[in-house]
This record gives C-alpha cells, sequence and structure tokens, in this order.
C-alpha cells in the first residue's frame, strides 16, 4: 500500500512532535514512547523504536512492549501526518485520468470492443451518448472521437437496417 520511502518521510517529520527525537541510521529512528510516557522519572529515557522491516517500518517501545506497523502508529498517535500521508499516497498512486487514446492504437482491439467500452451500443441518440462521454469525463484525442463518431454511426445503420 504505502512505500518504505514515503514512510521514512512521515518519521523524518516527527522530529518537533515526539520527545527525545533521534534519527540512529538511515532506517532507524528513536523518541520517548507517546503510549505509554516512558518515563517518570528520567523525562530524556527514549524507548521507542522505528526500524525497517521488509519493506515498510515497524515500531516497537522496549518499556511498554508496544509494537505495531509505523502506519498504524502514526493513525493512532499522529492523525495530521496520517492524514497528509494519504493525500500524498493518492496524489501519487492515482493517475487524474486513463489515457483512453491508447485503447485506439493496440493489437487486436475490435470495433465492438470500443463500441462496448464507449456505450455505443447502449444510446441510439448522439447527444444523449456524446453528453454520457461528458459526464463520465472520457477525454479522447480529436482524431479518435472521430472514429467514435463514425463507428457510432455505423453500429446504428447497421442495427435500423
Amino acid at each position: 500500500m504505502s512505500t518504505q520511502h514515503e514512510q521514512m518521510l512521515i518519521a523524518d517529520s516527527l522530529t518537533y512532535d515526539v520527545r527525545n527525537f533521534r534519527k540512529k541510521t538511515q532506517y532507524s529512528w528513536n523518541w520517548s514512547c507517546q503510549v505509554c510516557g516512558d518515563s517518570a522519572t528520567n523525562p530524556r529515557k527514549a524507548r521507542f523504536w522505528v526500524d525497517a522491516k521488509e519493506g515498510s517500518l515497524v515500531c516497537h517501545c522496549f518499556n511498554c512492549g508496544y509494537s505495531s506497523s509505523f502506519i498504524n502508529y502514526i493513525k493512532d498517535y499522529h492523525p495530521s501526518h496520517y492524514e497528509r500521508f494519504k493525500k500524498d499516497t493518492v496524489q501519487i498512486n492515482a493517475p487524474a485520468h486513463f489515457d483512453l487514446d491508447r485503447l485506439f492504437t493496440r493489437k487486436g482491439i475490435k470495433k465492438d470492443d470500443l463500441a462496448k467500452l464507449f456505450y455505443i451500443d447502449k444510446y441510439s441518440d448522439p447527444k444523449q451518448w456524446a453528453k454520457i462521454l461528458l459526464d463520465k469525463k472520457i477525454r479522447l484525442s480529436r482524431y479518435n472521437l472521430d472514429i467514435l463518431i463514425n463507428l457510432h454511426k455505423e453500429h446504428h445503420e447497421k442495427r435500423i437496417s
């Protein structure tokens, strides 16, 4: 779901949000546990660790025994960082829209397949069909749009005759 790099950026950004923050190595951080408070007698104790393991970060407190994935820890104890992480991850992983123009140059795609994909077989009225394409935010090059318009005409002329 998330990359180790994204999780590392979040861990680095906790510098001022946790007590006794220290980055030990490139893949290891240490600070005072927010689950148990770490030590009531010595505020300099830091027994909460975050380390890389199998492509993601895990955390563990050697005082209270709390152990979890780093993302679950952030979700529970640093919700503002988690919300930012979710937004960043969605923006990186989800494209704004798909490149549908590639379908027209793809080998093996038939006119019937295009008719089904672009709702040509469902709407005989060209204006209603065009409105559906706009509502679904289907964006195509002018050349490919002309191909679809001609395909729409052919498909519905065939049905009438």
